[in-house]
C-alpha cells in the first residue's frame, strides 16, 4: 500500500462519522420547523441513538487516524536518526523499514547510499580523501617549526612546534602564528617570502650567520630559516613554506671558534710586525752586508711576512664586521666611478699578467652605501679574476641598472678556468679554496665581500662554468 493510501484509510472513518453526525442535525431540525413535533419526537430519539453511534464512530475514527499517523510518522523518525548518524561518520548505519510504500523505497536509497560511502573510506579514494589529516599529524609531528604563509603574508597552517614557538608571552598557544612578531623577525620571514615569490626557487641559507633570533623560555635561540615555493594545481605560486631548524648550539660554537681565530690573529700582530720590520732593516743593510745567497732568503722570508700580514688583516676585518663593530657609511654615490676606480688600483697588476682589464659600464642611478668598503668589495673581486686568469685573458668590471626594483647589479668577470659546479655554493665559505687550484691570498677576501653587501642588504652571488671563465655579482638597493 502507497503512502497516498494509508494517509486516505486514516482519515476515512473521520471523514465518514463527521458527515453522517452533520446530516442527522440538519434532519432533526428540518422536521422541527415542519411541526410534526411527535413524529420529529419519534425520530429524535432515533436520530439521538444514530448520533450516538456517530460519535462512537467519531472516536473510533480519530483513534485509528492517529494510530495509522503515527505508524507512518515512525518510518520518517527512523529516517532521520539514520541521516544523523550518517553525517556524523557512522557509515555502517541502516534505516529499518518495511513494505513497499515511498518511504520504504527512500530508506532502501539511503541504505545503499551508506553501503557506497563506506566503500568509498575503505577505498583509495577514501584514502586520499584522508591523506590530509595524515599530512597534518606528519607536520605537527616534526620538531622543527614549520609554518605555511600565503602570496600576502598571512600564516594559513603551522605545526605545534611554530605554534608555541610563537606564542604570545603569558598564553600557552598563539591564536595566530605570526600576529605576535616583533619587527625583525616580521621583517626576515617576508624577506623569505619575497624571494621565493620573485620565482627563484627554494631558498637555502648560506650559513649560520642567516640564522634569524628568536626568544623563548630557554633564552634567546638563534633559527636557521628554510623557504620552499608551494604550487597550485596550475604550477603556480600560492604560498611559501617556511622550516625553521634551531642552531643556536652550532651557533655558538662558530662564535667561540671566530672568537679563538679573531684572538690568536690579534695576538699574531704585535710579533709579527717586530718580525717584518727585522727582515726590512736586515735587506736595507742595517745589520751589514749580505751575501746574495743571505738576500734571497730574506727576501722570500720578508714575502711570506707581508702575506701573513694580509692574512691577519682580513681575521681582523672579518671579526670586526661580524661582531657589528664596523659601521657603515650608508652616502649617495655613482657607481660609475667607483667602477673606474676598481680597474685604475688593478691597471698595472693586469698589465704586468698580460690580462686586458677593462670596464664596460652603463648610466645607473646613484646607490647609497660605504663607498671605502664597497671599493674593498671590488678590489677583492677585480684581484681574484686577475689570479685565476691566464695571460692573454680579459677580465671586465662593471655596472648596469636593474630596471624591476631600481637596484644596481655589479659585476666581475673573466675568461679564466671557472670553477666545478660542486663547489659553486661554498667559494664564499671562510678559508676556502677550490681544491686542485694554486693556493694563493687567505681565502679570506670573498667572505669579507659577502658580509659587506649583506650589510648593505644586498645579494652576491657567482656564475661559473669551468674553462670559460666565471662572473661574480652582487647588487645593491637604489
Amino acid at each position: 500500500m502507497t503512502l497516498r493510501a494509508k494517509v486516505f484509510v486514516a482519515q476515512a472513518p473521520l471523514v465518514v462519522a463527521l458527515v453522517v453526525v452533520g446530516w442527522l442535525s440538519i434532519r432533526t431540525a428540518h422536521e422541527a420547523r415542519r411541526g410534526e413535533v411527535r413524529v420529529a419526537a419519534e425520530r429524535m430519539e432515533y436520530w439521538t441513538l444514530l448520533s450516538g453511534a456517530g460519535l462512537l464512530a467519531l472516536a473510533v475514527g480519530l483513534f485509528a487516524s492517529i494510530r495509522l499517523t503515527s505508524r507512518i510518522l515512525r518510518p520518517l523518525s527512523v529516517l532521520a536518526q539514520t541521516a544523523r548518524r550518517l553525517g556524523g561518520g557512522d557509515f555502517e548505519a541502516r534505516a529499518v523499514v518495511d513494505g513497499d510504500d515511498e518511504i520504504a523505497q527512500l530508506a532502501r536509497e539511503v541504505n545503499a547510499m551508506a553501503s557506497q560511502l563506506e566503500q568509498l573510506r575503505t577505498s583509495s579514494v577514501g584514502e586520499s580523501l584522508q591523506a590530509p589529516r595524515a599530512a597534518q599529524a606528519a607536520v605537527d609531528s616534526l620538531p622543527d617549526p614549520v609554518l605555511l604563509l600565503d602570496i600576502d603574508g598571512r600564516a594559513t597552517c603551522a605545526n605545534e612546534a611554530a605554534r608555541s614557538l610563537f606564542a604570545h608571552p603569558g598564553r600557552g598557544e598563539a591564536a595566530g602564528p605570526v600576529t605576535g612578531l616583533d619587527a625583525s623577525v616580521r621583517e626576515a620571514l617576508d624577506h623569505l617570502r619575497t624571494k621565493v615569490l620573485a620565482g627563484k626557487g627554494p631558498y637555502v641559507p648560506r650559513g649560520l650567520e642567516e640564522a634569524v633570533r628568536l626568544p623563548s623560555n630557554e633564552g634567546e635561540r638563534h633559527w636557521l630559516p628554510r623557504a620552499t615555493p608551494l604550487y597550485d594545481d596550475s604550477g603556480a605560486i600560492e604560498g611559501v613554506t617556511i622550516v625553521l631548524q634551531d642552531v643556536t648550539r652550532l651557533r655558538r660554537y662558530d662564535e667561540l671558534k671566530s672568537d679563538l681565530v679573531a684572538t690568536a690573529a690579534h695576538e699574531f700582530k704585535t710579533p709579527l710586525t717586530s718580525l717584518r720590520m727585522a727582515v726590512h732593516l736586515c735587506l736595507e743593510g742595517a745589520a751589514g752586508s749580505l751575501t746574495p745567497t743571505q738576500f734571497d732568503l730574506l727576501a722570500t722570508a720578508r714575502e711570506d711576512c707581508e702575506r701573513l700580514q694580509a692574512i691577519v688583516d682580513d681575521i681582523l676585518d672579518l671579526a670586526r664586521i661580524q661582531s657589528g663593530r664596523v659601521e657603515l657609511r650608508k652616502d649617495p654615490l655613482d657607481p660609475e666611478p667607483l667602477v673606474a676606480m676598481a680597474v685604475e688600483a688593478h691597471r698595472s697588476a693586469a698589465k704586468e699578467k698580460g690580462v686586458d682589464l677593462r670596464a664596460e659600464t652603463l648610466p645607473c642611478c646613484e646607490v647609497r652605501g660605504d663607498r671605502e668598503r664597497l671599493g674593498v668589495v671590488l678590489a677583492n673581486l677585480v684581484s681574484n679574476a686577475l689570479r685565476h686568469t691566464p695571460s692573454g685573458g680579459r677580465v671586465t668590471v662593471g655596472c648596469r641598472p636593474l630596471s624591476l626594483d631600481g637596484s644596481v647589479r655589479f659585476e666581475v668577470s673573466d675568461t679564466g678556468e671557472g670553477i666545478p659546479h660542486e663547489y659553486l655554493g661554498r667559494v664564499f665559505d671562510r678559508f676556502f679554496q677550490v681544491p686542485g687550484k694554486p693556493s694563493s691570498g687567505s681565502g679570506l677576501g670573498l667572505t669579507i665581500g659577502r658580509e659587506i653587501v649583506d650589510a648593505h642588504r644586498g645579494a652576491i652571488g657567482v656564475e661559473s662554468e669551468v674553462g670559460r671563465g666565471s662572473r661574480f655579482w652582487f647588487t645593491l638597493p637604489g
